[in-house]
């Protein structure tokens, strides 16, 4: 039986992923690990064995997983935040178990102030980068940090507040109003499969209402980062929409949380990069069932442990 090593258990992403493989894969043996406790770590409930661990970017961090993965004889080691990606490629044990896009692309997507070198060359617009010179002549500004994820370390900002901070660590992007996209993206030898997901609705941070609806423009974006990077792991962006342009706002080199809304729909992204690992066909998983539709996400309760 192989073993998969699924890391920060605690995202949504872990968890699709746990549900994907207890219902599709039940030869794979789920091993997991969080700086949470099993008990606070919904995942656990579908792995052998969970592992609180520190924070990835603690300095032994690699080590500590080094060592469960030899301890347990596991397989393939899935991480799922962007710097824990990239760093686990400067680790030559770690990178020989690691499924996940190359540095490069890890690169690239964690440097955020770097989108619009790559991005405009293969004529993908990205927001306009500011400098301070040019804050009084803009009312709101998008402030973002490089390595950030989801709605982390971004955050929209007036031009009085603006003025008042230190801008050292961040980057500052004109705001762009529109409706706003993400794409979940999986290549394949015949071509790259996406869901295109509008946000209807947000909550915290988190679409809770998205319309799935095709769009060749958004694939064939997505077709020039596959060509671009030389893609073979699935990945997801996401882009603002004003008037006749899309813009692109951010990049992962993994599936995020909101992919199980593209699940819903047909393509199990989750199912297909477990088959693609294991070196089964993974086109079944990716179905395109429906031209345009409407899914809706709410939160279940699980019962972790009684005390």
């Amino acid at each position: 039986m192989s073993k998969i090593l699924i890391t920060a258990a605690g995202t949504g992403a872990a968890f699709s992923y746990a549900t994907a493989i207890a219902k599709n894969f039940p030869k794979l043996e789920v091993y997991t690990a969080d700086t949470n406790l099993p008990e606070y770590t919904t995942s656990s409930l579908f792995s052998k064995k969970h592992f609180k661990v520190p924070l990835s970017s603690s300095k032994d961090y690699e080590a500590k997983l080094e060592n469960i993965i030899k301890n347990e004889n596991i397989d393939f080691y899935l991480p799922l935040l962007d710097l824990e990606i990239y760093k686990a490629h400067e680790f030559e044990f770690l990178k020989t178990k690691l499924i996940a896009n190359d540095s490069d692309f890890c690169k690239a997507c964690i440097e955020k102030d770097h989108y619009h070198i790559w991005a405009n060359k293969k004529d993908i617009k990205t927001p306009l980068l500011l400098d301070e010179s040019q804050l009084n002549n803009y009312n709101l500004f998008v402030l973002k940090k490089n390595g950030g994820f989801g709605s982390r370390d971004t955050e929209i900002i007036s031009l009085t507040d603006i003025l008042e901070l230190n801008l050292a660590d961040h980057t500052v992007y004109e705001h762009i109003t529109g409706e706003e996209f993400t794409i979940d993206c999986f290549p394949t030898n015949e071509k790259v499969v996406t869901t295109v997901r509008e946000r209807i609705e947000v909550k915290n941070g988190v679409s809770v209402k998205a319309k799935i609806a095709k769009n060749d423009y958004l694939n064939e974006i997505a077709t020039k980062i596959v060509t671009l990077f030389d893609l073979t792991h699935p990945f997801c962006f996401q882009v603002i929409k004003k008037e006749d342009n899309y813009y692109l706002i951010d990049l992962n080199p993994r599936l995020g949380g909101g992919t199980a809304m593209s699940a819903a729909a047909g393509c199990d992204y989750f199912s297909a990069h477990i088959a693609l690992i294991l070196d089964q066909d993974p086109k079944e998983y990716l179905l395109e069932t429906y031209d345009s539709c409407i899914v809706t996400r709410q939160y279940a309760n699980y019962l972790m442990k009684v005390l």
